[in-house]
């Protein structure tokens, strides 16, 4: 088990990775808590051996609506939850977006802790402290910013997960290493059997390594307010077009990790990486089973479509794109892109 602590505004952090340890965490503490989880995890929660009460909601993003997440706090009020009990998020990253953002406005806000238990909320999804649910068809309309109090990974939840489910979780773990962390390249470049085995130290030190580049980055810039967090967004622009041009029929660890090949090559052609950059963030992506091209991608993308999307992109400011781009192993660089060249590049990448 590896457990640190890390400060992010007026909050400490804990967190803990390891095997079987969220039940530990859960029969902790004597204080009221509600356990929210998936249908999908049925299963699971009625073997814990918990006095928690216990919240079922249904997979998917239709959980992320205001009216569920108003249901959650009436539910939590009239079993007399007040600003000392803990809510649990236990699932994938809809479930950590709805119920952290009823965690921050119960009452202004009580103990959260947020459990991800797939590789993707690990390293990422369920990281960072953004909550929101979405309204009038539009994802993440309503949000806050709040921190959870523990973050607990239990990478038992990982032997039951299909390979490509760990594939695709990769694209985020890549992520961190080549634009944060060179030491974390050369360790997932020499233990790359063991990760896709499943191995417990090292997918230990995978999700270790992924959530503290991540919120050493958070603790920097939590509310998105000094263009430091935007780091994290590295291959998401021409990934989110990715998925838009294919209306979302394609994974976003798949799409990511297009776009950060393409990404890479911009980076390149416009002379802010140096030489050879293209040719390591495509070989790590590779020999994780991981798409670089389109032509890899199962789905048809709709260029228009992914085009129109880049667009519309939060980043955009005054026709330029805010995008950060990797300079050379574990640095980066944030660099605002006229959106005339950038859609050159991405129709080039796309076609």
């Amino acid at each position: 088990m590896i457990e640190f602590y890390t400060g992010i505004g007026e909050k400490e952090v804990r967190t803990i990775v390891g095997k079987g340890v969220l039940e530990e965490v859960i029969l902790s503490g004597k204080e009221k808590k509600l356990l929210v989880y998936p249908t999908s995890l049925k299963e699971y929660v009625n073997k814990l051996k918990s006095d928690a009460i216990k919240y079922e909601v249904q997979d998917g993003e239709g959980v992320k609506d205001l009216n569920r997440a108003m249901e959650i706090v009436e539910f939590m009020f009239s079993k007399g939850f007040d600003r000392g009990d803990t809510v649990i998020a236990m699932g994938g990253g809809t479930i950590s977006d709805v119920v952290g953002f009823v965690a921050s406005v119960y009452m202004r806000g009580l103990n959260l802790i947020i459990a991800p238990t797939t590789l993707l909320g690990m390293v990422d999804a369920a990281i960072g402290g953004k909550n929101g649910v979405n309204f009038k068809n539009v994802k993440n309309v309503i949000g806050t910013f709040y921190q959870p109090s523990t973050i607990v990974a239990d990478i038992d939840f990982l032997s039951t997960l299909p390979r490509q489910e760990l594939t695709r979780g990769m694209a985020e773990v890549i992520k961190y290493s080549i634009v944060l962390d060179k030491d974390f390249y050369d360790f997932l470049a020499m233990n790359q059997e063991k990760i896709m085995e499943g191995d417990q130290s090292a997918m230990e030190e995978v999700i270790t390594r992924s959530i503290r580049n991540k919120l050493n980055i958070v603790s920097q810039d939590e509310r998105e307010t000094k263009g430091i967090r935007i780091v994290l967004n590295f291959g998401h622009t021409i990934g989110h077009a990715i998925e838009a041009g294919s209306s979302f029929s394609i994974h976003h660890g798949l799409a990511i990790s297009v776009g950060m090949t393409c990404e890479a090559k911009i980076s390149e052609e416009i002379g802010y990486s140096e030489e050879g950059i293209v040719e390591d963030v495509t070989w790590m992506l590779s020999s994780y089973g991981l798409p670089i091209t389109i032509d890899e991608l199962e789905g048809k993308i709709d260029v228009n479509l992914a085009l129109s999307s880049i667009s519309k992109d939060k980043k955009v400011r005054s026709g330029y794109l805010m995008m950060p781009l990797p300079t050379r192993l574990g640095q980066w660089r944030r660099i605002d892109i006229p959106l005339e060249t950038l859609n050159g590049f991405a129709k080039q990448c796309l076609s």
